[in-house]
C-alpha cells in the first residue's frame, strides 16, 4: 500500500475527488519541467505545472497504472518547452520523471504514483516517444563481470588471445571449456569458471554408490 501524505490520503478516500495527473521532469543539469492534464496550470511544490501539454488521463490510465516498471509514453514531450533541438541534444537523457495525482483544488496536496528516468526518445514527424525506465531496472542491469561456467571473452579479441583470422570463416566458438582446450587448444585464456557449482548441486541427492569419506562430492 502506498504512503501518501495525510492531507491527499484523506482526499482520495472520500466520496468526492478532484483529482488530475501531474509529472515532473528534471534534467541533468537541473533545469525543471512540469506538466498536467487539467485545464489550466498549477502549481505544485513550487513548480509550475502546464496544461495542456498533451498526455491524456487515458494514456496515463492504461500505460503507467499503479505498478509500473518500464513502459513507453507518447506526448510526455510535446510541450514547446522542451524543444527538438535539446532532445537531439542529449539534454533529457537520463532525465528524471516523478509522476504524480494532484488534488486540482488544493493543488498542494499530492500524492507520488511513480517514479523513473527517460530512456531512450524518439522523434518521429514532430512527435516524440519517451521511454520511461523504472527504478527496479537497475536491478536488472548487470554491473560489473557476471560469474558463469561459459567463457565470456569474444572470440578473437584480446581477452580470447586468438586471431579471428586464422580459423574458417563462420568458425563459432561454443564457450566451454572442452572446446577452447581441444578445438582451439587454448585453455589458458578460457574465460568461464567451468567447475562452478550450479542449480544441479541444490539439487542433487545422496546416491547408494557415492563416495562417503567425507571429501568434497566436486
Amino acid at each position: 500500500m502506498r504512503d501518501f501524505p495525510l492531507e491527499f490520503a484523506a482526499h482520495i478516500s472520500g466520496e468526492t475527488t478532484t483529482l488530475c495527473w501531474g509529472w515532473r521532469v528534471i534534467r541533468t543539469d537541473g533545469a525543471v519541467f512540469g506538466f498536467t492534464d487539467h485545464d489550466q496550470d498549477l502549481i505544485v511544490g513550487g513548480v509550475t505545472y502546464q496544461a495542456a501539454s498533451g498526455f491524456s488521463p487515458s494514456d496515463i490510465d492504461s500505460r503507467l497504472g499503479f505498478a509500473l516498471d518500464n513502459s513507453s509514453v507518447q506526448g510526455l514531450l510535446s510541450s514547446d518547452v522542451i524543444t527538438d533541438g535539446d532532445i537531439r541534444a542529449g539534454k533529457y537523457d537520463s532525465a528524471v520523471v516523478e509522476i504524480t495525482r494532484v488534488n486540482w483544488m488544493q493543488p498542494n496536496e499530492s500524492g507520488l504514483i511513480w517514479a523513473g528516468k527517460l530512456g531512450e526518445i524518439k522523434i518521429n514527424d514532430g512527435n516524440f516517444e519517451a521511454e520511461l525506465v523504472g527504478h527496479a531496472a537497475v536491478l536488472e542491469r548487470a554491473t560489473g563481470r557476471v560469474f558463469a561456467r561459459g567463457c565470456d571473452a569474444s572470440f578473437g579479441d584480446s581477452r580470447c588471445g586468438l586471431n579471428a583470422d586464422d580459423f574458417p570463416k563462420g568458425k563459432a566458438c561454443p564457450r566451454t571449456y572442452e572446446a577452447c582446450q581441444s578445438q582451439f587448444d587454448n585453455a589458458v585464456n578460457f574465460r568461464g569458471f567451468p567447475y562452478m557449482i550450479g542449480e544441479d548441486a541444490a539439487y542433487a541427492a545422496p546416491r547408494e554408490n557415492d563416495n562417503k569419506d567425507g571429501t568434497s562430492r566436486y
